[in-house]
């Protein structure tokens, strides 16, 4: 396509001839990345498909000069939405064996816990991260998603429980929003975290902005994608412990928004553009709920209906058997995902 081999011809003329220009494994986003070969080395170009650069470059250029660890950005074309990176290899957190994980993951909350403690609101007034905040409302909207892609289109839920639902959820986004707020990297999971020489190296921090300092500590530890079992609760503990910021109360609050939410994206990916592998963590998404009502007892009345909802309505897909399989099922047909 022509876009594409334009692309291509600026990426040579940034880095000179080209040994090999392959594509890598995407995200949840429309951009895509390639690893390109040089005779100097290896870098990834990305393509952002159309998606505004600005703030994926800012909020690097901010943490770069704080010395957090971030790929080095080497070209870049905004209004093009194209860029030239250091390549970081190709191993996440959520590759590595179970005792590797473990050592990273330390390195993990090391890095977020300076990250809120030296990312403070006036070291960030001047970048886009420092203007944004979570707000309930903005809770409520990414929840608002959840409603209609999971339970109103996948599990055909009908529209009254539907409403019933949102009335816990915005209760629930209430809760999350109030409090102090930190920097928030707001994707901080074992996807978004690079295992390069011993370190952690963040990836996907263009949606940074000031939140509850909750946040990204439940998206590492209740990572929708490796279940941490009990251990998750001890980090917690022991992290709430050497920062003083919060309680275990707001963490299991805060966590339920952050899978619920997660969820939402699942469906979406699905519906939208078939990506059926994301509906693979949803039954371990929906089996954490219940920690959180157990760790927060007011979150005991969403939880309960929320699971109702689960084990007895199917629609597109079947997650009756949530607590027990670690995949949907799809009632009389073959996954697929076109939007309706």
């Amino acid at each position: 396509m022509p876009e594409l081999q334009m692309f291509k011809e600026w990426v040579r003329s940034r880095v000179g001839p080209v040994t090999e220009f392959r594509r890598m494994e995407g995200d949840a986003s429309r951009r895509s990345f390639f690893r390109v070969g040089t005779q100097h080395g290896s870098f990834v170009a990305m393509e952002s498909g159309r998606i505004p650069m600005d703030s994926w470059v800012d909020i690097n250029a901010l943490l770069d000069s704080r010395g957090f660890p971030v790929p080095e950005i080497r070209h870049v074309d905004i209004p093009a939405g194209w860029a030239i990176m250091e390549d970081l290899g190709d191993t996440r957190l959520l590759d590595l064996p179970a005792e590797g994980y473990e050592q990273y993951l330390d390195g993990a909350l090391m890095l977020l816990e300076r990250m809120q403690r030296e990312l403070t609101q006036s070291v960030c007034a001047e970048s886009i991260a420092g203007r944004r905040h979570f707000t309930a409302t903005f809770f409520a909207a990414e929840l608002d998603h959840t409603l209609e892609h999971l339970f109103f289109r996948l599990l055909a839920v009908p529209s009254e429980k539907v409403t019933a639902l949102q009335d816990h959820f915005r209760d629930l986004c209430a809760l999350v929003a109030e409090g102090p707020r930190v920097f928030s990297h707001r994707d901080y999971h074992s996807a978004n975290l690079m295992a390069r020489h011993g370190s952690v190296v963040m990836v996907d921090w263009q949606d940074a902005r000031f939140g509850p300092p909750e946040y990204d500590l439940v998206s590492l530890l209740r990572d929708s994608y490796i279940d941490m079992g009990p251990s998750w609760e001890m980090c917690a503990r022991r992290f709430l412990s050497a920062t003083g910021r919060s309680n275990l109360f707001r963490v299991a609050a805060c966590a339920c928004q952050r899978s619920l939410k997660a969820a939402g994206t699942f469906a979406y990916q699905y519906r939208a553009f078939g990506r059926s592998d994301y509906l693979d963590s949803l039954p371990r998404t929906m089996r954490y709920l219940e920690d959180y009502a157990r760790l927060c007892p007011r979150l005991r009345p969403l939880v309960d209906d929320v699971y109702g909802i689960l084990e007895t309505h199917t629609g597109e897909i079947d997650l009756t058997a949530f607590r027990e399989s670690d995949a949907p099922s799809f009632p009389g047909k073959s996954p697929h995902g076109a939007m309706q």
